[in-house]
């Protein structure tokens, strides 16, 4: 399995649960983001545009885990100091101290899984 098809699965969980945000893969230019919404039930889109080409495994994963930001910032929404972000990485500067440590834990965990999957010789 690719770099990249590795990424997708180990984000799999955080994807499914994304309303707005999804990976493909387009002939001839490769895995892009996708921003916008599909309709689920009837399996098409009703707005999508492309928003990265990634360029590399690397690329995807700092796309991935920024959707994986977005998440949890809307997730705690309601502990946290500001209503939204330019930058959703600031996040990491401003969880409160309750919440530090869990966000900690979970953002190493995912860290320590792209690395694993970067390091891979291919």
């Amino acid at each position: 399995m690719d770099k990249y098809k590795e990424l997708i699965a180990v984000f799999s969980d955080v994807l499914e649960k994304s309303k707005d945000y999804h990976i493909s893969y387009i002939y001839q230019v490769g895995y892009v983001s996708l921003v916008g919404l599909l309709g689920k039930e009837e399996k098409q889109n009703v707005s999508m545009v492309v928003d990265e080409i990634f360029t590399s495994p690397e690329k995807m994963a700092e796309s991935l885990l920024c959707n994986w930001r977005w998440q949890w910032f809307y997730e705690n929404k309601d502990l946290l100091p500001r209503k939204d972000y330019d930058d959703i990485c600031k996040l990491d500067y401003e969880v409160p101290d309750c919440l530090k440590e869990q966000y900690r834990q979970v953002m190493l965990s995912w860290q320590e899984k792209i690395e694993a999957i970067l390091q891979k010789e291919t």
